[in-house]
């Protein structure tokens, strides 16, 4: 995405760092681009992995925004998906004690639509590690700030006959009362990328 961010003059750009040492793959890194007229908030940005970013920002009435990009790694790397999964609800627990406004968003290759059924009538088994990032946020009162898919031809997971939605924006309860709407729109891909 750093070539990206030199073709975008009206964003600032916030990228991870790359890390190959990890399960000896390296992952592409995740970016945050934020317009130049926000930029200016940004007090502080970190790299907590090549999978997770944030990004705070500060406004008047001493409200605090951070900002989290996410890279959960899919299925079939448990290890490294787990270890990603636990870094993140810890920072985000972190987050929720410094009494931050904060938002999640990010590839979560996680399908939410099947884990409602799961959460809402099952909760012995919503609370197993394998749902255990959804469960923590529900459980919290986040919020999913990207409308459900309706639509059989959108989505943001695209695999031979199926499509899902894996890409979410997650809010916390300070912040959700600021969310108007949100919705998954048709577009093109200027570059091809998971």
């Amino acid at each position: 995405m750093k070539f990206l961010s030199k073709r975008v003059c009206d964003y600032t750009s916030f990228h991870s760092d790359l890390d190959s040492t990890k399960h000896g793959r390296s992952s592409g890194g995740v970016s945050l681009f934020i317009h130049n007229s926000l930029a200016t908030h940004v007090q502080f940005y970190q790299s907590h992995s090549s999978r997770i970013l944030s990004v705070d920002l500060f406004f008047k009435g001493n409200v605090k925004l951070r900002i989290f990009v996410v890279y959960i790694p899919p299925t079939n790397d448990l290890v490294l998906r787990y270890e990603v999964i636990d870094q993140l609800i810890s920072l985000i627990s972190q987050t929720s004690s410094q009494n931050f406004h904060h938002a999640i968003c990010g590839d979560f290759n996680m399908n939410l639509e099947k884990f409602y059924p799961i959460f809402l009538h099952q909760p012995q088994v919503a609370a197993k590690k394998v749902h255990k990032l959804f469960h923590y946020l529900l459980s919290h009162n986040y919020e999913d700030c990207t409308s459900l898919n309706l639509s059989s031809t959108l989505g943001t997971y695209h695999h031979l006959d199926t499509i899902t939605r894996i890409d979410f924006v997650w809010s916390c309860p300070l912040l959700r009362r600021y969310m108007l709407t949100s919705t998954i729109f048709d577009a093109y891909d200027l570059h091809i990328s998971d």
